[in-house]
């Protein structure tokens, strides 16, 4: 039986009015490195902008119909302010209650540099940030990646989240022959595995650690966003999968969420603009 979900990166509520207020220093460094910035010429207020296309995003999940719904963090970009979170949170209650909703933990949900305390707060707003759920003949595994880009102040939490992704691999190579399919915020790389750190991704030193654990089980794609613009890459038959974001692009795709099918060992998936 096919399963049909749907992703969504960086709704990141807040993002829109922090972006129109950056100093003329801070565009010219966000646009060196590549970003590309909208919405800069006047400065906003509100969450206007993110309740529209995080609506949309909803209006598309309701109309398809799909298993299920993740979010692959970065649900606000100021991680304690209440306003976004109740805002984001009155949106996703549109979602129909018979599709399953999953949250991944994003840089912006528990800090760059995530502590025991930003963990809790996440997991008491959002529930687990490392578990695994199935449907139909399918296993899929969340995991948080921000533990991964930066653990020193969480060693133990890093040690427990490579034995649970091993361990959870190991169930999903013994339930089915399909691939288990994982989801994280940031990409474990853009183009290559042993590329250069960057804020873009998890660093080369954590970075080889998951790929070791992935590569000795049966994956069949890793779906992340962070970036605010699509990314292909592919690696020992695994598809590595960065979404654009639902709310504030920084580079030439727009707004727009990921509709993904999986048939047992077929994936098929298409990016769907919010803009249109």
């Amino acid at each position: 039986m096919a399963i049909r979900f749907i992703q969504m990166a960086d709704p990141q509520f807040g993002m829109f009015a922090a972006f129109s207020k950056l100093t003329r220093e801070q565009r010219s460094e966000r646009i060196e490195s590549g970003m590309i910035l909208r919405f800069v010429d006047e400065e906003c207020e509100g969450l206007s902008n993110e309740i529209r296309l995080f609506t949309r995003a909803i209006e598309i999940a309701n109309e398809y119909n799909p298993d299920f719904v993740v979010v692959c963090g970065d649900m606000t970009h100021d991680q304690y302010s209440v306003e976004q979170r109740s805002t984001m949170f009155d949106v996703a209650k549109q979602l129909h209650n018979e599709i399953d909703l999953h949250w991944v933990a994003g840089n912006h949900d528990v800090g760059k540099d995530p502590t025991k305390q930003s963990l809790e707060k996440f997991r008491k707003n959002y529930g687990k940030d490392n578990y695994s759920f199935q449907s139909g003949e399918h296993s899929f595994i969340v995991f948080n990646s921000a533990i991964c880009f930066d653990p020193a102040n969480v060693e133990e939490e890093w040690r427990s989240l490579k034995e649970f992704l091993d361990s959870e691999l190991e169930m999903a190579d013994s339930a089915n022959a399909n691939g288990a399919v994982l989801f994280a915020h940031h990409p474990l790389f853009l183009e290559s595995p042993d590329e250069a750190d960057s804020t873009h991704t998890i660093p080369l030193l954590t970075r080889k650690h998951i790929l070791n654990i992935i590569s000795k089980h049966n994956v069949k794609a890793i779906y992340s966003g962070h970036l605010h613009r699509n990314n292909y890459a592919r690696f020992n038959n695994i598809d590595f999968i960065s979404s654009g974001s639902v709310g504030y692009t920084l580079g030439a795709d727009p707004s727009g969420i990921r509709l993904v099918e999986l048939d047992h060992g077929n994936m098929s998936h298409r990016y769907i603009s919010l803009e249109d």
